[in-house]
């Protein structure tokens, strides 16, 4: 009977975890430059999330099991994320992605540790630059591009339901691949800030003037963007734990690169560019920029501190684990 117990405590705690994990999944998806993958990566997640998509039809039962807590844990955070971020793109943008930077520097020599004591070839070096300037180059070209689809989701022309399903299928790519925002995608090919205000401009109509005619369409825009973020995940799932399973540690490498760039693209990218130049002009929406520089960088700090150190808690409960296997 105690067994037993220790088993059901044993999987409770698993479920939450893995639910704890979605949540900062989805938190992290909803952010310009932060990648749900990074996020899956340094909380231990990013191959069994993999492993259970890849094998959704060959072990079903399992899979899902595993994944229904990681759904619901994104699905949780993303809904109240997407109006958070929706105010701090014009009020405290720089401070939320100062700490978001904090989390993803603190908690990166975690992810060197899936690499370390592997001999370095050519190859992890090569891999890691290609990854590194694409992850920085998503951020200048989304300064660059400046492509706005805005009037096609005011003017909701039939073919828009068709294009979303492709954007989706892209924006899952990141999703899936550490250090790629998908977030950061969609404001490249300029879906983000439309996705972004429609979503909640039609929320907050109806829920606080009772105008429920705009939620048909709204409903029609996140099916068809979900339908192509699903397959898109799978597809990319199944190459990514491919990728693992055959080039694991140039994989590895690929991602750290992805990372490393991500953090500096997190700083350059279209909504801080757009943030940056409200500050050249002596703008701001609630907090003045040389208050909100300080608070940033304490933030990150403080983020990079707390991760870090989640980071050596879970290596010294791993060291005890092969201790006792030992």
């Amino acid at each position: 009977m105690k067994l037993l117990y220790t088993s059901i405590a044993m999987k409770i705690k698993e479920w939450f975890k893995t639910f704890l994990a979605g949540i900062g999944i989805g938190i992290g998806s909803a952010i310009p430059g932060v990648s749900g993958g990074t996020i899956a990566v340094i909380l231990k997640v990013y191959e069994k999330i993999l492993w259970a998509v890849s094998n959704i039809f060959k072990e079903f039962k399992k899979a899902v099991i595993y994944l229904l807590p990681v759904l619901l844990g994104v699905v949780l955070s993303v809904i109240p994320m997407i109006y958070l971020m929706d105010k701090a793109l014009n009020g405290f943008l720089f401070g939320i992605i100062c700490l978001f930077t904090g989390f993803i520097i603190g908690s990166f020599p975690g992810v060197k540790d899936e690499a370390k004591g592997k001999q370095v070839k050519k190859s992890h070096i090569i891999a890691l630059v290609i990854a590194f300037i694409i992850a920085v180059m998503l951020g200048v070209l989304s300064v660059i591009a400046k492509v706005d689809v805005t009037p096609i989701f005011v003017s909701h022309t039939w073919w828009l339901y068709l294009v979303l399903i492709p954007v989706g299928f892209i924006a899952s790519i990141a999703l899936v691949v550490p250090g790629l925002s998908g977030s950061m995608i969609l404001l490249l090919i300029g879906f983000y800030a439309p996705l972004l205000s429609t979503t909640t401009g039609t929320l907050k109509d109806c829920l606080e003037n009772g105008n429920w005619s705009n939620l048909p369409s709204l409903l029609g825009i996140l099916v068809c963007f979900a339908i192509g973020v699903i397959i898109g995940f799978y597809v990319i799932s199944k190459l990514m734990h491919f990728l693992l399973k055959k080039y694991r540690i140039l994989t590895f490498y690929a991602i750290i690169g992805f990372i490393i760039g991500s953090t500096i693209a997190l700083f350059f990218n279209y909504e801080i560019y757009q943030y940056y130049l409200m500050w050249s002009k002596g703008l701001y929406i609630s907090v003045p920029y040389y208050i909100e520089v300080p608070i940033g960088v304490v933030l990150l700090l403080i983020a990079c501190a707390l991760s870090y150190l989640l980071v050596r808690y879970k290596r010294k409960i791993d060291i005890q684990k092969e201790e006792r296997i030992e």
